[in-house]
């Protein structure tokens, strides 16, 4: 076996066995300690909720004549979008996750979540917010009523942010939500009640594709759940794209119907102990992710590439653009290229 094929076996097995965890605040390591609950935040001036929409420019890919997906960065470090380099890719869609309760815990990680929102708002960001699991537990799944009532706690602090998805990889273990697909339908169908009147846009959910049967069975259940569409998809594709592959994603779009946006999907450079640093690998999967995959289907309507600067102190995973020191590696110069930019 070729040293690529042994890492892609590697990356296949690993994935599917333990999968990625979700990302926290900057790294895709492991969750920080819980913020104090008892500290109430503080509040954040925002425009009216009917302020006009900044026009947010286009970013997409010159091998596809300036068509395809509109390329966006995911991406949750506030000094990522201050950071002169990443303004020069000209990329005004950046994805973010937050933990579902964190306007009501308060605390250090708020505060932190506050920078990164009023940076975007700064440098005329479009933020989509993907909600995921607690820092208080990895298991605490909130009732329908409790998620409506967080997800009121965001829209209000922030009533700018007009992008929504329901939860990140949804179907994947290290989720709560895991556990209840047709839990997190209803999730989705609040969330849209809370956005109707064109107040702001939901996803259904970021999916994971892996080719379980156990993951099958779960979008089976959740497509029950939301009902007729039209809908549009959240999709995590490491998977696929790792491997040089298209054959998750186009068994998931085979059994779903309308757009998909990929909220996120990076060149791997490091998972934890099933692959070792390749930035060689790097390059090929990053290559490979700005000029084959996007041309699986139509139905692909963005890309959210992870992310673009490896975490200091992170030992499970590294996709970054950018090594730990700030130093470009070969992918950085691989995006720039990709959507007709001279990089810094």
């Amino acid at each position: 076996m070729t040293r690529r094929s042994a890492a892609l076996a590697a990356l296949a097995a690993v994935m599917l066995a333990a999968g990625v965890a979700g990302v926290v605040l900057d790294s895709r390591g492991s969750d920080p300690p819980p913020p104090p609950t008892t500290v109430k935040p503080p509040p954040v001036p925002s425009p009216p909720e009917t302020a006009p929409r900044p026009k947010v420019a286009d970013t997409r890919l010159v091998a596809l004549g300036g068509g395809g997906p509109l390329i966006g960065m995911a991406d949750n470090r506030p000094e990522t979008l201050s950071d002169a380099r990443f303004q020069a890719t000209g990329i005004k869609r950046v994805r973010v996750t937050v933990p579902f309760d964190d306007i009501a815990l308060g605390g250090q990680r708020l505060a932190i979540q506050d920078a990164w929102f009023a940076e975007a708002r700064r440098q005329g960001v479009e933020p989509l917010v993907t909600f995921f699991r607690s820092s208080r537990g990895k298991t605490i799944l909130p009732t329908p009523e409790e998620y409506r009532r967080h997800f009121r706690l965001f829209r209000q602090r922030y009533p700018w942010v007009r992008l929504f998805s329901t939860w990140n990889e949804a179907n994947f273990t290290a989720q709560p939500t895991s556990r209840d697909p047709a839990r997190t339908a209803r999730f989705y169908r609040i969330a849209r009640q809370e956005c109707s009147g064109g107040r702001c846009a939901v996803l259904t959910c970021d999916f994971r594709p892996d080719g379980r049967d156990r993951s099958a069975r779960w979008l089976a259940t959740f497509k029950r759940g939301i009902g007729p569409g039209p809908h549009r998809w959240g999709l995590s594709s490491y998977v696929d794209v790792n491997r040089l592959s298209t054959r998750l994603t186009r068994d998931f779009l085979r059994r779903t119907e309308g757009a998909v946006w990929v909220n996120e999907v990076g060149a791997i450079n490091f998972f934890g102990k099933g692959l070792a640093p390749d930035q060689e690998r790097q390059t090929r999967v990053m290559s490979y992710l700005m000029g084959t995959y996007p041309r699986v289907s139509p139905r692909l309507e963005r890309l959210y590439v992870y992310h673009w600067r490896a975490a200091p102190g992170d030992k499970l995973f590294d996709s970054g653009l950018l090594d730990i020191e700030g130093r470009p590696r070969p992918a950085y110069y691989l995006l720039f290229a990709a959507i007709g930019k001279a990089a810094p």
